[in-house]
């Protein structure tokens, strides 16, 4: 009995600044509600129903990368207008449903980090939020092109890629795709809640699906991510069983 009274007070005591900031010990939680066992499951869904839409786009997806020649770029548009829709609603699907796979994974993590589970959710739901900035402009670039690409298209991409503009909306989003994705992977592989291979999958599934690649690497990519969150989405639902 007393060695078990000098263990609880030692922990409950430790300065804060020697505990490890992944190993975090919080107050039991209540026995989860039938209501929380169904947000959960939705929660765990959207988990995986997200990667599977960036899966689909990259399946669908037409067009070069927008950094290739204006003229070319936008030719590959024209040439198959009803896939770059189907890759643009696949788009917008993904960054709906970032939100509620955030709040999936800021509730996965929050028994363990309660107070770094909520910014990592914010930090997650934002970076897929961007992804509304591309269908809005996807949407402008196939108003642009028609069976042809018009001289005037082309001028106007052109003149949007060298503007600011173009810097301002794709280099924050990227960087905060890149910090968002970092912390995530360090943050499964320091508490271990899943297997290792898991964060592994998704940093390799986020840099295969970079667009740098090949289709068929950008779709494995996608594909092994999309894998990765379907082990976290059981784990949240095993939380709350």
């Amino acid at each position: 009995m007393s060695t078990s009274t000098s263990t609880s007070t030692s922990v409950s005591t430790a300065p804060a600044s020697v505990r490890d900031w992944a190993q975090e010990l919080t107050a039991a939680e209540p026995a989860p509600t039938s209501a929380r066992r169904t947000s959960d499951r939705g929660l765990a869904a959207a988990m995986v129903a997200g990667p599977v839409a960036m899966t689909g786009w990259f399946l669908v997806e037409p067009a070069v990368l927008p950094r290739e020649d204006p003229a070319v770029f936008l030719a590959s548009i024209a040439a198959s207008p009803g896939r770059y829709l189907a890759a643009t609603a696949f788009v917008a699907l993904a960054g709906a449903l970032a939100v509620p796979a955030a709040v999936g994974v800021a509730r996965l993590l929050r028994p363990r980090l309660p107070r770094l589970a909520p910014v990592l959710g914010l930090l997650m739901a934002l970076s897929g939020l961007g992804l509304w900035a591309q269908v809005g402009y996807r949407l402008v670039l196939a108003s642009l092109v028609g069976p042809d690409v018009p001289a005037s298209a082309v001028e106007t991409w052109s003149a949007f890629q060298a503007s600011p503009m173009f810097d301002v909306l794709l280099l924050p989003a990227l960087a905060l795709g890149a910090v968002t994705t970092l912390a995530y992977v360090a943050v499964l592989l320091r508490t271990g809640i899943v297997a290792r291979w898991v964060p592994c999958a998704l940093l390799a599934g986020a840099v295969l699906s970079s667009g740098e690649f090949a289709d068929p690497v950008t779709v494995s990519g996608a594909a092994l991510a999309a894998a990765g969150n379907v082990v976290l989405a059981r784990a949240l639902l095993r939380r709350g069983a």
